[in-house]
């Protein structure tokens, strides 16, 4: 269900949610310290890592970049005379 409403709002994948926390760490504690309300700052900044850390246990590896193919009709290196 909470994807689906995720959705909704236009977040496709844990990727774009990652983004939007890593937006909100960069941007909602500073405004908030520097208004004056240090401890809704940090209280603020120490809630969005701890749920980027819970998103990024839930989010799957990316998947493994292909490995190189061997080339089996290339000419071998010849030894150092």
């Amino acid at each position: 269900m909470l994807r689906q409403h995720l959705k909704r709002y236009g977040y496709q994948s844990a990727e774009d949610a990652i983004e939007f926390i890593m937006a909100g760490i960069c941007i909602v504690p500073p405004l908030l310290m520097l208004s004056g309300f240090v401890f809704a700052g940090a209280a603020v900044l120490m809630f969005l890592i701890i749920f980027l850390a819970v998103v990024g246990i839930f989010t799957p590896a990316p998947p493994a970049p292909p490995a190189p193919a061997e080339n089996k009709n290339e000419d071998k290196e010849t030894p150092p005379l």
